[in-house]
């Protein structure tokens, strides 16, 4: 086992708390994301990024649209939003805590 350096990097809601890039996993990002009560992600439109994208809801509900289809989480869910899928959610009506982790191509 190898203890890894981190450094808590970005503005709120989301921070990165490790990106690793190594040959066999791509790339793979852990980090954490904040909601205000009634915050939306993006602000406007939709998102969407090169990785995979596993969540795991730390408090709070979050309602929103993942590849055409409408969803609802909330504490204890986990999700997976594939690479490349048009996504945005707005938050609930208490602050939302997700932990999350991003799975992509190296470089």
């Amino acid at each position: 086992m190898k203890k890894l350096d981190f450094a808590v990097t970005g503005p709120e809601p989301v921070r990165t708390l490790l990106e690793y890039a190594g040959a066999a996993a791509g790339r793979v990002t852990v980090g954490t994301a904040r909601f205000r009560p009634h915050e939306r992600l993006p602000a406007e439109g939709t998102g969407s990024h090169e990785g995979d994208e596993i969540s795991y809801i730390v408090s709070g509900s979050l309602t929103g649209e993942s590849g055409g289809e409408p969803f609802r989480v909330g504490a204890g869910d986990l999700t997976l939003i594939p690479a490349g899928e048009e996504h945005w959610a707005v938050a609930g009506p208490e602050p939302v805590e997700i932990i999350f982790v991003m799975v992509g191509p190296a470089g």
